[in-house]
């Protein structure tokens, strides 16, 4: 996996050393309540993160450690991943609290967006939002996802549908 990088964000490959801020990440209720089933344990995040760690080591994408050019900080995580084998390349995204409303979710998903289909040349991308997540939705958007409907047989954890984004290069759209 390459290290990727924005204006204002390095998107480092996951590491083990990485491991133990991400658990608090992870555990943040108001960071995972649109993410899966909401906060997770330490136990649940290690087996998710060494899923993860084994996918970039096996595939030339996978998981980042998004950290702040200007002072190495640690601010959040990024994915591009295969959840189960025939499925398109899934982008994802979340930041630590701190670290919203300043475009950094949208610089990130743009680098991502980009390296998929100029650098690793896949054929289509997808992601997942909440319904009621319209800020995730937006930025989806801004890096050059189309909405493309609801998702009823994947839940969010609401029990609401999950809205679908997908993205292809751009002379398919």
């Amino acid at each position: 996996m390459d290290r990727l990088r924005t204006e204002c964000v390095l998107l480092d490959p996951l590491a083990r050393e990485d491991f133990a801020w991400l658990f608090a990440l992870y555990a943040d209720a108001e960071v995972m309540r649109y993410i899966g089933r909401g906060p997770r344990t330490e136990e649940e995040s290690r087996r998710n993160l060494d899923w993860l760690l084994a996918h970039g080591e096996r595939l030339p994408f996978g998981y980042w450690v998004l950290r702040e050019h200007s002072t190495g900080e640690r601010v959040g995580g990024a994915v591009l991943m295969i959840r189960r084998e025939g499925a398109p390349v899934e982008l994802g995204f979340m930041l630590a609290r701190p670290a919203w409303g300043r475009g950094l979710a949208t610089q990130v998903a743009r680098a991502l967006v980009a390296h998929a289909f100029a650098d690793l040349t896949l054929p289509e991308l997808q992601a997942f939002t909440d319904v009621e997540n319209g800020a995730s939705a937006a930025v989806l958007r801004k890096a050059g996802m189309r909405d493309t409907g609801l998702h009823p047989s994947s839940p969010a954890r609401n029990g609401s549908p999950r809205a679908r984004q997908e993205g292809a290069p751009a002379e398919r759209h």
